[in-house]
């Protein structure tokens, strides 16, 4: 497995986390919660996802919007694996793509149903990169190109959660309450750690690292959130994605 990030151009810093590219056999993995929303446009491979380990199938071949997740969810390939994604912060993804169902375990909306033929001219454009530098510098240019024609949405978007007077508005606009997306937060500093990979750093000390009140309370949210025991995260392969973990 190899997995590369990338920054995203230094306009779109504040919206989007990074870019990210993953090289794999396609073996069955299960993606982890985390407080972006994910744009993901695949390069080759035919890629099959499912809500549960042993739960229905369903085929993504070009790209697709993976919602925030209420937990892990799960995908495999054939004929290898090479995925390219940007994540974006929630209140830039319903400027670009409109409100997304929430991650409950239905299927992501496929990015050609939300975008139509700009999907396509995205897709091909990484498809013939001649390389990694390129494909990425595509991928942050065509980003630009979508913010740009989405302004007005993002302006609305930003006063919208800026002002917003009660939870249940803010649940709304972003898919999770503001609660579960700080959670998610201290998650996605958790599982990037290196610290987290380090057999001598207990638990009780990232707990205390990442806002979590004792070691029980950040395994706990970790079986929860992930699937896995802290345990199995710990013994994941150096240059696995972060919010990845392979299945046996």
């Amino acid at each position: 497995m190899a997995f590369r990030t990338c920054p995203p151009p230094l306009t779109l810093q504040p919206m989007v986390r990074e870019l990210w590219l993953l090289n794999d056999g396609g073996e069955m993995s299960a993606g982890l919660p985390k407080p972006y929303v994910e744009l993901v446009v695949s390069l080759t491979g035919r890629h099959w996802w499912r809500a549960t380990p042993d739960g229905q199938e369903h085929l993504y071949t070009e790209s697709w919007v993976t919602p925030l997740q209420d937990r892990p969810r799960y995908a495999r390939a054939e004929g290898g694996r090479r995925l390219m994604g940007a994540r974006l912060e929630p209140w830039l993804a319903t400027a670009l793509f409109g409100p997304l169902s929430p991650g409950d375990g239905r299927p992501p909306p496929k990015l050609h149903d939300l975008l139509g033929e700009d999907a396509a001219s995205l897709r091909s454009a990484l498809v013939e990169a001649p390389d990694e530098a390129t494909a990425f510098e595509r991928f942050g240019t065509w980003l630009e190109r979508r913010v740009a024609e989405s302004a007005a949405d993002i302006a609305f978007c930003v006063d919208t959660l800026s002002d917003r007077s009660t939870r249940r508005r803010y649940a709304r606009e972003i898919g999770v309450s503001p609660k579960r997306w700080r959670l998610l937060h201290r998650l996605d500093r958790v599982l990037r750690d290196p610290e987290l990979a380090r057999a001598g750093r207990s638990f009780a000390h990232l707990a205390q690292d990442h806002g979590f009140s004792d070691q029980a309370h950040l395994c706990r949210e970790l079986m929860r959130l992930t699937g896995s025991t802290p345990s199995r995260l710990r013994r994941r392969d150096r240059n696995d994605p972060p919010h990845l973990v392979r299945q046996d």
